[in-house]
């Protein structure tokens, strides 16, 4: 069994003459809670768009749970749950037909699908707005149904970039608990808040200027 969740090997970004990743070596393994830490423009979120199959590098290659991401791109997408800046849900539709449209993009139907929606809207404790138009929700409320969202194919590697932004302490410790729970999960999360991704996070990446400047374990 291959034990790495995520391998990067020489992995660069480049638009044009600007590098936005350079030469990355990185191996995440299987089952590890891993924190993103840098400054805007550090290469977080690209990073993170590249681990996620969200956007392809200049250079290098990326294994994604022994799968080459670039041969085989949706079905390293199936075991990835992505939550980045921008929410993936409709206005228009309520949380629960959100749910239902993304479910069945990841072939979940019928009975099993309307259990799966029940299981993931109670995980993140926004049953009681299963039924209200996402356009009416506040941003907290949003970000919630988007992390159902990620819960509902039961996805092996979870990338959540900067998802503490704008929300309020619940809802953060609701997040936190909810990651801690997600067992042999390897989860990726970037921040700011260097002191709340310690809380939880087995392992810490830095970048600066699209280079890993360290990568530290705890106890």
């Amino acid at each position: 069994m291959n034990k790495f969740a995520v391998e990067c090997i020489d992995i660069t970004k480049q638009y044009g003459h600007l590098y936005a990743l350079r030469k990355l070596k990185i191996n995440i393994e299987i089952g590890e809670i891993v924190g993103i830490l840098g400054h805007n423009g550090a290469g977080k979120s690209t990073f993170l768009k590249i681990i996620g199959t969200h956007l392809s590098p200049t250079a290098g290659s990326l294994n994604i749970l022994g799968n080459d991401a670039k041969k085989v791109r949706s079905k390293v997408r199936r075991s990835i749950g992505f939550v980045g800046h921008t929410s993936f849900m409709y206005d228009e539709l309520t949380s629960e037909e959100n749910l239902r449209f993304y479910g069945k993009m990841f072939s979940i139907y019928g009975e099993s699908l309307e259990k799966k929606i029940d299981q993931v809207l109670d995980q993140v404790d926004i049953d009681k707005y299963r039924y209200v138009a996402i356009k009416k929700l506040s941003h907290g409320l949003r970000k919630r149904v988007d992390l159902a969202r990620i819960f509902l194919h039961s996805p092996e590697i979870l990338i959540l970039d900067e998802p503490f932004s704008g929300l309020d302490q619940t809802v953060v410790e609701t997040l936190v608990d909810l990651l801690k729970k997600q067992s042999g999960v390897t989860s990726l999360l970037s921040s700011h808040s260097s002191e709340l991704l310690k809380e939880f996070c087995g392992r810490m990446l830095t970048f600066s200027e699209g280079k890993l400047v360290n990568d530290t374990k705890g106890d």
